[in-house]
C-alpha cells in the first residue's frame, strides 16, 4: 500500500511501531507504563468493581498459569490446575417467569453487600448483556419473520440481572426466583435524559421502548450498570412493525441492579454511536469521566466528564451524574480532545450539508450524530475501537483496536494513551502502541480487556476462525495475559481457548480474584441448519444446539493481601 492510500491514521501507526522497532519494542513499552502510582480514587478504575492491589505491591511479569497452544477444539481449553462451569445459559429459567436472553456479551459483578462498602466475592448480583439473536436458534427461521418470532427475539436482548451464590467447594449457583432477578429487553420502557431528550432527533421522545444491541459496557462507583448499544440501525426493517425506532438506540443505558423497580435511562450526553465500552473513573476534582469506543472502521475514540462532582458514600447523589456533562472525541494527530459542543464549538453551528442547509440544528442533532458531528471535527478515524479500560495503578488509558480490512490491517493493535499530567479531565494527551496482533506475536483482532490488580492485561479476541483463512496460527478465538511493565510487557501468553465460532467476552474478576467469568458468545454462528451444526457447546440435554452461556473459570490463587 502507497503512502497516498493509507489513512492518516495508518500513517500515524507506522511512524509509532517503527519507532517502537528501533529502541526495542519491549524496552518502550516497559519504559512507557513505569510511572508513578498517581490515582487518588484507584478502586474505581480497576477490574470494574474488583479491588487494586496494595500500594506499593510489585507488579508480576509473569502470568500465573503454564501458556497453552492454539486449538480448535469445540469446549473451552484451559492451563492444567482451572476448570470452568456452565453458568446462566440462554434459554435457562433464573426466575419462574424469567429466561436468560441470548448472545451473552459484557458481564459485571456486583457484591451484594456493595451499597454497604463491602466486597462479597462470594454473594453478588450479575449483569449480563445479550447483544443479538441468532434466527435459526431463536425461533428457527432465518426469511420472513412472523410477529411472534420478532417478539421471540426483542425478548431476547437486553440484560439480565440475576443474584448468584458460591458455596464452599468454589461451585457457583443461581438464586432462583430472587428479588432482584430481573430482565430489561427490547420492550422495557426506558428513560432518555441530557440534552437529547424531547429533541426533534429523537422525534420529542422522552421515553423510549427498550434497549438492543447490548455490547460491552461498564459499572459506576456507585454500582450502576452501564450497558452500551452497538449495532442498531439493522433491525429497523424487521423489528418496524413492533414499534421498534433506531434514533431511541445506540445510546449508554444507566440501570441500577439494586432495585428491580427502578426505571433505566438513557444518557444521551454521552452521545450515539455504535457504542462498545463503557470505562468509568473519577478525576482529581472528582467529576467522572467515562471514555468509549465507536465499534466500526474508520470511527472514534471519545470521552464524557461530567459537570457535576462525585459524592463518596452519597449514592443518591451519583445517581444522576452522568445526565449532564461534556462529550470530547480523539485527534490523535495532534493530541488533543474536540469538544462536542453546538453552544461552544462554531465550528459545529456553522456546519453545512451538501445542499447548503445546517448540519445540526441543536446540541440534539450533535449529539444523535455523534460519529458525523467527530468526523466534521477531523477527530481521527481509527480501526474499530471495541473495549477501553484504564490501567490501575499508572490511570493509563488501554485501547483496544480490532482491526480495519479498509486498510489492510487484519490483525489489530492495543494502543496506550496517557493524558497532559496523569488528569483525565485534560484536553490533551500523548499516545503510543501496546502490542501489535499477528502471527509473529500470536494473537489477532483485540477486542474486551480487563485488568488484574496487579496491572497485568487480560485480553480476549474477536477474530475470523476457521480453516485455510489468515487467522488459522490463532485456532479458535482465545484469551490472552500481557504483562505491562517489566522485560516482557506487551509480550502475549494464551490463557483459554474458546468453543467453535465462538468469542470469549465480557470477562470479569470476583473481588478476591479466584474466579473469572467470561461470557461465551455465538458457538455454532456459521451452522446452515439445525441438521449442519458446527458446534454443540453447551446444548442443553436433549438437544445439539449451541448455547451461548456465562462460563466460571476456578484455579486463580486469588490476590495477595
Amino acid at each position: 500500500m502507497t503512502q497516498e492510500h493509507k489513512s492518516f491514521w495508518h500513517q500515524l501507526l507506522e511512524k509509532k511501531v517503527s519507532r517502537r522497532t528501533a529502541i526495542g519494542t519491549a524496552a518502550a513499552a516497559g519504559a512507557a507504563t513505569a510511572l508513578p502510582l498517581t490515582i487518588t480514587n484507584a478502586e474505581a478504575v480497576a477490574n470494574n468493581g474488583a479491588p487494586t492491589a496494595p500500594v506499593g505491591d510489585a507488579a508480576r511479569y509473569y502470568p500465573p498459569f503454564r501458556p497453552i497452544p492454539a486449538t480448535t477444539a469445540d469446549t473451552i481449553t484451559l492451563p492444567q490446575g482451572y476448570r470452568y462451569q456452565i453458568l446462566a445459559p440462554w434459554g435457562e429459567k433464573f426466575s419462574d417467569d424469567l429466561e436468560f436472553g441470548f448472545n451473552h456479551d459484557y458481564v459485571g459483578f456486583f457484591p451484594m453487600d456493595m451499597l454497604e462498602g463491602g466486597r462479597s466475592s462470594d454473594d453478588a448480583l450479575l449483569t449480563i448483556n445479550h447483544e443479538y439473536v441468532n434466527p435459526l436458534f431463536v425461533g428457527g427461521n432465518t426469511k420472513e419473520k412472523t410477529p411472534e418470532q420478532v417478539q421471540a427475539e426483542m425478548k431476547s436482548v437486553g440484560v439480565s440481572v440475576v443474584r448468584i451464590k458460591r458455596d464452599r467447594t468454589g461451585q457457583w449457583s443461581v438464586v432462583m426466583n430472587d428479588p432482584h432477578n430481573r430482565r430489561i429487553d427490547g420492550f422495557t420502557e426506558i428513560e432518555l435524559t441530557g440534552p437529547a431528550r424531547g429533541s426533534a432527533a429523537v422525534g420529542g421522545a422522552t421515553r423510549v421502548r427498550g434497549t438492543v444491541g447490548n455490547c460491552s459496557g461498564g459499572q459506576t462507583p456507585w454500582g450502576t450498570l452501564l450497558t452500551c448499544e452497538e449495532n442498531v440501525d439493522g433491525y429497523a426493517k424487521e423489528w418496524g412493525s413492533a414499534g421498534y425506532n433506531a434514533m431511541h438506540q445506540g445510546w449508554i443505558t444507566e440501570i441500577d441492579p439494586f432495585d428491580p423497580k427502578s426505571t433505566p435511562k438513557k444518557r444521551t450526553g454521552m452521545g450515539r454511536f455504535r457504542h462498545e465500552n463503557a470505562a468509568v473513573t473519577v478525576a482529581k476534582d472528582g467529576r467522572v469521566v467515562v471514555y468509549m469506543g465507536d465499534d466500526m472502521r474508520d470511527a472514534c475514540v471519545y470521552k464524557f466528564i461530567s459537570r457535576g462532582k462525585y459524592v463518596p458514600g452519597n449514592r443518591q447523589a451519583n445517581m444522576d451524574l452522568l445526565a449532564d456533562g461534556d462529550l470530547y472525541v480523539a485527534d490523535f494527530g495532534n493530541g488533543k480532545w474536540l469538544l462536542l459542543d453546538y453552544d461552544r464549538n462554531p465550528k459545529l453551528k456553522d456546519a453545512k450539508k451538501a445542499d447548503g442547509t445546517p448540519m445540526f440544528r441543536d446540541q440534539g442533532d450533535v449529539l444523535a450524530d455523534a460519529r458525523a458531528s467527530a468526523l466534521f471535527l477531523k477527530a481521527t478515524p481509527v480501526d474499530r475501537p471495541e473495549d477501553i479500560e484504564i490501567h490501575p495503578k499508572t490511570g493509563d488509558i488501554y485501547i483496544a483496536l480490532t482491526n480495519n480490512s479498509n486498510h489492510g490491517n487484519f490483525f489489530g493493535h492495543i494502543v496506550k494513551l496517557t493524558e497532559k499530567d496523569s488528569d483525565w479531565t485534560a484536553d490533551s494527551f500523548r499516545w503510543d502502541v501496546f502490542a501489535t496482533g499477528g502471527p509473529k506475536t500470536g494473537f489477532s483482532s483485540p477486542d474486551n480487556l480487563v485488568f488484574d490488580p496487579y496491572g497485568n492485561l487480560w485480553m480476549v479476541t474477536d477474530s475470523g476462525t476457521g480453516e485455510n483463512s489468515i487467522y488459522d496460527f490463532l485456532g479458535n478465538n482465545s484469551m490472552f495475559f500481557f504483562p505491562t511493565e517489566g522485560p516482557d510487557a506487551g509480550k502475549a501468553y494464551r490463557f483459554a481457548v474458546g468453543p467453535v465460532e465462538a468469542e470469549m467476552t465480557g470477562p470479569v474478576f470476583s473481588p478476591d480474584g479466584k474466579t473469572l467469568f467470561v461470557a461465551i458468545q455465538h458457538p455454532g454462528e456459521d451452522s446452515e441448519s439445525l441438521d449442519k451444526l458446527t458446534s454443540n457447546f453447551a446444548a442443553k440435554e436433549g438437544t445439539n444446539i449451541p448455547r451461548p452461556t456465562l462460563v466460571a473459570i476456578s484455579g486463580f490463587p486469588g490476590w495477595r493481601a
